[in-house]
């Protein structure tokens, strides 16, 4: 891969959603899905991310507990973190740190225009 090339995580339990983000997504990011949390820690360490995407709602709120365990690998906040949530809890989420916070039904192109924002930044 070439090292100019920026890699997008994310985590979405609902597979037509990811596969949905990861199409539009792959046009100009290298895109990976995980949704447990024990490998989404070790791509973490193991990989240079651009951002992470994840859903908060994961499996009845898990998503949360995810949150805030990438958080804590995340110290520095170099990765932004953006929440795309079936719910709507904005407010949470930039509470306790997320970059952006977008509520479902999010248009992929949204969510791509979205990170181009928060990667230019970075």
């Amino acid at each position: 891969m070439f090292p100019d090339v920026h890699v997008i995580l994310i985590i979405e339990s609902d597979q037509p959603t990811a596969d949905m983000y990861r199409r539009e997504l792959s046009r100009e990011y290298r895109v990976m899905t995980c949704t447990d949390t024990p490998t989404v820690l070790k791509l973490l360490q193991a990989q240079s991310l651009s951002a992470i995407v994840l859903e908060p709602a994961l499996d009845g709120g898990r998503g949360w507990q995810l949150f805030t365990a990438i958080q804590q690998v995340n110290i520095n906040n170099t990765i932004p973190i953006i929440l795309c949530s079936t719910l709507d809890e904005r407010q949470r989420g930039i509470d306790l740190g997320a970059t952006v916070y977008l509520v479902k039904p999010t248009l992929p192109s949204t969510l791509r225009d979205t990170l181009r924002q928060v990667i230019k930044k970075g």
